[in-house]
């Protein structure tokens, strides 16, 4: 569903400038669509008075942009989207979630319609993963999408007291999209926080092994996000080691074997050196009999909070270890949605196929005339 563009409204808002009509506009819903919009506008203007062939004008003027605007939409849907594999990709970025909208809180509502609006504009789910190796291939005209999840708080997976997957989680949310709707599964990204006794992740001590089990079973991916959510740039050298380094072990002790490629970073703070982010290691000594010698980390990507889309990782010249994300908040998802919907040919568009990390020129060559 697409947005009045800021022609539309500035035809309508040209009507509604006159006296009696203007405190309709206020009222209009101009994030929904443009039917609903236009037909909302053209139902409130019936309800005024018919005190001048103006308010009967106004009927006519809203019902042609109503058709315009649908014309417009309909025809910029039905176009098929070229290939672009040098467009940028959306890594979006959720905290919480709960019945209403907050800063960090995202209802479950409208977590529901993020995923038919994504699936319905041509996105479709994939791991930062797939994404950072370039191991994917997105049906073609579709466009890839990273999900993630950060802090790992109970509201995201959920457990009931059997131990089951409970309903009023952002996880069973979308698995029962996904059910609906194939062609978006379940690709989800997970930085948690296991805390100092290694089974802080989503609140649920008793179940926190299984619930990452759990996500990587279903086809997502688990990240590190420090042990503590420790501000990396607050603290010694030697404090950042220690909470990335244990913040990786009790992740790979609920999941032996499972090779951690990606980091996000608390607060968006980078360490100093910078480097430490993606790549170091940490002497345990003093620090428990069960912990290895020493922990090393070597991390593919390194994403920070904010905030914009990140680029094409087959374009020339692809860093992974700055990657930035959209966070999920009204009106900011839906910027970037119309922003796209504005210049589709900034947008990553799948041709079908995967491709090499690099590989393609930050420039398109020049035609010849």
């Amino acid at each position: 569903m697409l947005a009045l563009g800021p022609a539309e409204r500035f035809l309508i808002a040209l009507v509604f400038r006159r006296p009696g009509v203007a405190g309709v506009a206020k009222q209009i819903p101009w994030t929904i669509g443009p039917v609903a919009g236009a037909v909302y506008s053209f139902t409130a203007i019936r309800r005024l008075p018919m005190r001048s062939a103006f308010t009967r004008r106004s009927r006519l003027v809203v019902t042609v942009l109503a058709c315009l605007a649908t014309a417009a939409s309909l025809a910029a849907a039905a176009a098929p989207l070229r290939p672009n594999l040098r467009g940028r990709i959306m890594i979006l970025e959720y905290h919480r979630f709960g019945p209403k909208n907050h800063r960090w809180v995202r209802a479950y509502s409208s977590f529901d319609h993020d995923l038919q609006t994504l699936e319905a504009q041509g996105y479709r789910p994939i791991t930062l993963r797939a994404y950072t190796s370039g191991h994917f291939a997105t049906p073609r005209g579709t466009t890839p999408v990273v999900i993630t999840f950060d802090d790992g708080s109970n509201n995201q997976v959920k457990f009931n007291r059997q131990g089951k997957l409970a309903p009023d989680c952002a996880l069973a949310h979308w698995l029962a999209f996904s059910r609906r709707h194939p062609d978006f599964p379940f690709r989800g990204v997970f930085f948690v926080n296991p805390g100092p006794g290694g089974d802080s992740a989503f609140a649920q001590p008793r179940w926190s092994a299984a619930k990452l089990r759990m996500i990587v079973r279903l086809g997502g991916e688990i990240g590190n996000h420090t042990l503590t959510h420790a501000n990396l740039g607050r603290v010694s050298r030697q404090a950042v080691e220690r909470e990335i380094a244990l913040g990786q072990y009790f992740i790979q002790r609920a999941l032996p074997g499972y090779q951690i490629v990606s980091f996000a970073l608390p607060y968006g703070v980078y360490p100093k050196p910078r480097s430490l982010a993606w790549q170091g290691d940490w002497a345990s000594a003093g620090f428990g009999r069960r912990l290895p010698a020493q922990i090393r980390w070597h991390y593919r990507s390194v994403v920070k909070v904010g905030a914009s889309p990140a680029p094409s990782p087959y374009v020339a010249g692809f860093s992974p270890h700055f990657l930035p994300r959209i966070q999920v908040f009204d009106p900011n998802i839906g910027r970037w949605l119309r922003y796209f919907q504005l210049h589709p040919g900034r947008r990553f568009v799948s041709d079908g196929e995967e491709h090499a990390v690099d590989s393609v020129p930050a420039h398109a060559p020049r035609r010849r005339r």
